[in-house]
C-alpha cells in the first residue's frame, strides 16, 4: 500500500487485491480501491464468489458487488453448493437476501421477455 501511495502503481494485485481493498477502503484511497475492485471482478469464480460478495459488502464496493451478484445469479446452483455459501447463510443473511433478490429479478426478466420462437415451415 505504501508503494502505491508514493508511486501510484499497484503491485501484483491478483495475489493481494482482497487485502488491499480493505486497506484502500480504510484509508480512503479511492484509486487503489477501484483497481482492487477491477481485479477482483476479473477473478470471480464459483469458489471465490461468496468471499468476494462479503468483501464488496464490507468495503462498500458497489461495482464489485454488482458484478459478483450477477455472477452468483448466473451460477446459482454451483455457488449454492459451496461451503462458503452455507457459511454466508448463517453469518450474512442480508447478503443471502440480496443474492435471492438478484436471482428473482433475473428470473422475472426472463418471464417478461421470453425468447422469440422461429416460425416453422
Amino acid at each position: 500500500m505504501m508503494g502505491f501511495i508514493y508511486t501510484r502503481k499497484a503491485p501484483d494485485l491478483h495475489s493481494m487485491a482482497d487485502i488491499l481493498l480493505a486497506a484502500a477502503d480504510k484509508y480512503s484511497l479511492e484509486c487503489l480501491k477501484f483497481m482492487c475492485e477491477d481485479t477482483l471482478c476479473k477473478d470471480i469464480s464459483i469458489e471465490t464468489a461468496v468471499h468476494t460478495l462479503v468483501l464488496a459488502d464490507l468495503h462498500i464496493a458497489g461495482q464489485l458487488k454488482t458484478q459478483v451478484l450477477d455472477f452468483i445469479t448466473a451460477h446459482a446452483s454451483e455457488v449454492s453448493e459451496t461451503s462458503s455459501w452455507k457459511t454466508m447463510v448463517d453469518s450474512y443473511p442480508h447478503l443471502l437476501a440480496e443474492a435471492y433478490s438478484s436471482l428473482a429479478s433475473a428470473h422475472c426478466s426472463l418471464l417478461e421477455n421470453p425468447p422469440k420462437r422461429l416460425k416453422q415451415s
